[in-house]
């Protein structure tokens, strides 16, 4: 697939929140756009204010105005407001070309089908280290998706962190292990630094180390190739250190604890979906 380096057209998004914002930087920083091609609808015109004094946008509290021209829509709407933001003026306004972006987590493609019955569809799960770029993407489209289309969403949250394509049956688990992920990895990260204090370290120093740690301990992962056992391996030496303290971690039942966690998002996913 041939690589992006500016996205065509113009760009709109239905919502201008944290995960919106996240994009709309990373795609302003990597070239990708123009700011006067990039439109926000916003329920709050305070929002809309900063983003458009922040990074030189057009924003609005009328979504219809924000999508009427534009040949990608990304919805960043919270899940619960499917009904009442996209309404049928709205999707009556929608280009029936424009590639249509959710990131709406519990969404799925036959949902969006039900609204969208003309436009190219792309279910995209991103987590939260967008807003650093540092993000993992997973993006599941529909048929009517060509490959220029794919590519130019591919560029989009490429420019934010990395991207997969993947079928769209793996999108609940992918949203379990990378889409709430840096839940986990916040709460292990709290939980690291909370030792180092207990060890005597300073507070702001502790979480220094425990958040660089995993950092940098995911990007070897990802820039070796290696699987995390063999690399734990590296630093597990023969009844040393490092192996008491997996004996600990394992005994406290922090493996297991993972996969309860996955567990518990899928089946809170299909709770939330027999709600709808």
């Amino acid at each position: 697939m041939e690589k992006i380096t500016k996205l065509n057209g113009r760009l709109a998004f239905v919502g201008g929140g944290n995960m919106a914002e996240a994009i709309i930087k990373g795609i302003l920083a990597a070239g990708l756009i123009a700011p006067g091609k990039i439109s926000v609808g916003g329920h709050r015109g305070d929002r809309c204010a900063y983003l458009h004094k922040t990074y030189g946008i057009n924003a609005t509290v009328n979504n219809n105005e924000a999508v009427k021209d534009a040949s990608m829509i990304v919805l960043a709407i919270k899940p619960q407001k499917v009904a009442e933001a996209l309404d049928e003026t709205l999707v009556a306004t929608m280009p029936n070309k424009a590639t249509v972006v959710s990131i709406m987590g519990s969404v799925d493609l036959k949902k969006l089908w039900e609204i969208f019955p003309v436009n190219p569809l792309v279910r995209a799960m991103p987590n939260t280290p967008l807003a650093v770029g540092a993000g993992m993407t997973a993006l599941a489209p529909d048929n009517k998706v060509s490959e220029a289309m794919l590519a130019e969403v591919k560029a989009m949250f490429g420019s934010c962190g990395e991207v997969e394509v993947v079928s769209e049956s793996a999108m609940e688990a992918i949203t379990a292990v990378s889409g709430c992920g840096p839940g986990y990895a916040f709460v292990l990260i709290d939980a690291l630094a909370d030792a180092g204090v207990n060890a005597g370290l300073p507070r702001k120093l502790a979480i220094k180390l425990a958040a660089q740690t995993f950092a940098g301990s995911g990007k070897m992962v990802i820039e070796t190739g290696k699987h995390p056992a063999e690399l734990r391996d590296m630093v597990t030496s023969p009844g040393g250190t490092t192996i008491a303290a997996l004996h600990a971690l394992e005994s406290k039942g922090v493996r297991g604890a993972m996969y309860d966690a996955v567990a518990a998002v899928l089946a809170r996913s299909e709770a939330l979906k027999g709600k709808k």
